[in-house]
């Protein structure tokens, strides 16, 4: 178990087997706030040998619970580094190219087996910032349940949008999701590929004009 400290908050992260599940589980839980306020974000790699040593399956099994909350995009990335460092994300096959990480000014579908997955991204004037949106294409379920990435504006008035350092950067989940490891994934590196994420050295970023 780790207390990771970010802005004056705490977010707790314990690793583990869990039994029911037969799966190693990593989660990111906030400490700051009412109980149960979140975040709460987990990882559930599945074990391919449940009677013996625990053996990763590959990545195209592991799965993302987002219950709420949201969690500061410095601290997800120390979660991401400490699962590429643990050795659990075997056979992970990341397609970086731009074909696969381009996001158009237009609605994205992306498809992971029988699931279908509509990204999006636009800019919030009244929040002056850019929005990342991912959310499972699903008939069946009538909730309001899904992930977004906030990019704050470094300048509120018009012009191109700059964006803030990745200190200011947020992850929120609204309701529950669920999501392939390999789409959560993805949806983080078309958010980087976009030039967004941009150091707290204040290094510039991609530009681009709001849409209107």
């Amino acid at each position: 178990m780790e207390t990771w400290s970010h802005d004056g908050k705490l977010y707790e992260v314990t690793s583990g087997y869990s039994h029911p599940d037969d799966a190693w589980q990593y989660e990111l839980v906030g400490l700051t706030g009412p109980p149960g306020a979140g975040p709460y974000l987990s990882v559930s790699i599945p074990d391919a040998t449940p009677d013996g040593p625990f053996t990763p399956r590959p990545t195209g099994h592991v799965v993302v619970h987002a219950d709420g909350g949201t969690v500061p995009w410095v601290v997800l990335e120390k979660l991401l580094r400490l699962l590429d460092s643990s050795g659990d994300l075997v056979d992970e096959h990341r397609d970086l190219s731009p074909t696969a990480t381009a996001l158009p000014l237009t609605l994205t579908i992306w498809s992971h087996h029988d699931q279908r997955f509509q990204v999006s991204h636009f800019h919030d004037g009244d929040a002056d910032s850019w929005i990342y949106e991912l959310y499972e294409v699903d008939p069946a379920n009538t909730g309001n349940n899904y992930i977004d990435a906030r990019v704050p504006d470094e300048r509120s008035e018009s012009g191109p949008f700059v964006p803030m350092s990745a200190e200011h950067v947020t992850l929120t989940m609204h309701g529950r999701s669920t999501f392939p490891w390999p789409v959560f994934r993805r949806f983080l590196d078309a958010i980087r590929a976009a030039g967004d994420i941009v150091g707290s050295t204040g290094e510039p970023g991609q530009r681009r004009q709001p849409s209107r």
